[in-house]
């Protein structure tokens, strides 16, 4: 049985080229990749707002696309809905009035407030787009694309304005009208928490070509770990060798150690991966835990970002740049302003050993 969705596209804008080639069931899949891959022209090749230089595409089993073969269904004909980073709302229509917008017959405006309604949005369908919070108006965007009762939902970064509480509540809302419509869902982040919370695969994109995908849930083996977390720019990946001294198993790099766990059984050239969360750091006047006493490092601080509820914090130490994540409300007392020396630790049992020999 063929997958739900078979792309295959050849585009030629300038010296850059996109060649992707990848199937997908009835899912939410994920694309992820740096800035200028061509993850949003990847979606608007799929919509059909940009024609290729030859490709072929099935969805449901409906030919879309094939080029040479002189099939080219227009964006309308696809069944194909599409929420832009900037929502493209009307600003001059109401949020009925836009959902209502790509609709036919003489229900269409029962059936816009219905799908309103599904998004909570009941009470608002006579505000105009500038009447409406960021949410509220994301929420109407996913009403107009969904009550199309499309084959195929393309989102690009619809939530890259909104952080924390408001954005987790719109995740939420994406898994429960998958469940209910179980129409499949792509979607384009920069975010390592949708990644993680929304999507069922992740297809990885670079240089304009899709170089991979696995399922999410692979994402926490370690045979992923040592490809996948550093392809998504996530995690501390090193690579030493492991070695037995001082009664203790180690692993070892040109300008650092760290002690590893009693159950490790390898030796040689090896790889390591800590996630970020894993990695604590150390107040200076609290007597620091037995378990983490031979793994510490001192560093300085290089930059600090905000992750919506979370803050990622790079910090130079040991010859490397370690990443290290944990929620805002933490360490309110610690100077983590860039430069500042700071001390970090790492539990032997929080270290994943790869390509190790045993």
């Amino acid at each position: 049985m063929s997958a739900w969705l078979e792309a295959s596209f050849n585009y030629q804008i300038g010296q850059f080229n996109l060649r992707v080639d990848f199937t997908m069931e009835r899912e939410i899949g994920v694309l992820f990749g740096p800035s200028g891959a061509g993850k949003s022209l990847t979606l608007r090749l799929l919509a059909g707002l940009e024609s290729p230089v030859r490709g072929s595409m099935l969805l449901g089993n409906r030919k879309l696309v094939a080029i040479p073969g002189g099939i080219t269904l227009r964006p309308g004909e696809r069944r194909i809905g599409l929420v832009f980073q900037h929502l493209a709302l009307f600003p001059h229509l109401t949020a009925l009035e836009n959902v209502a917008y790509g609709l036919t017959g003489k229900n269409r405006y029962r059936q816009a407030g219905d799908w309103l309604e599904r998004m909570h949005l009941q009470e608002l369908v006579k505000r105009y787009p500038a009447q409406l919070s960021g949410g509220q108006k994301q929420r109407v965007a996913l009403a107009r694309a969904l009550a199309t009762e499309p084959d195929l939902l393309l989102l690009d970064e619809p939530f890259s304005t909104l952080e924390g509480p408001l954005r987790r509540s719109l995740r939420r809302e994406l898994k429960r009208l998958h469940r209910e419509t179980q129409t499949p869902l792509l979607y384009v982040t920069h975010h390592i928490e949708d990644v993680c919370s929304l999507g069922h695969r992740i297809f990885f994109i670079k240089d304009g070509r899709l170089t991979g995908s696995i399922p999410v849930g692979d994402l926490w083996s370690s045979s992923s770990q040592a490809g996948a977390w550093p392809a998504l720019g996530w995690g501390n990946l090193l690579h030493g060798r492991v070695e037995q001294k001082e009664g203790g198993i180690w692993f070892l790099w040109q300008q650092g150690a760290l002690e590893l766990s009693p159950s490790v059984r390898a030796e040689g050239g090896a790889s390591i991966f800590i996630p970020p969360h894993q990695i604590k750091l150390l107040y200076p006047d609290i007597p620091v835990d037995p378990q983490l006493a031979q793994n510490i490092m001192e560093g300085r601080v290089v930059e600090r970002l905000s992750l919506g509820s979370n803050t990622s914090l790079f910090v130079a130490a040991a010859g490397l740049q370690w990443q290290v994540e944990f929620p805002q409300r933490s360490y309110t007392d610690i100077d983590l302003n860039e430069g500042a020396k700071v001390r970090l630790a790492v539990r032997p049992e929080s270290i994943t050993i790869l390509d190790a020999k045993s």
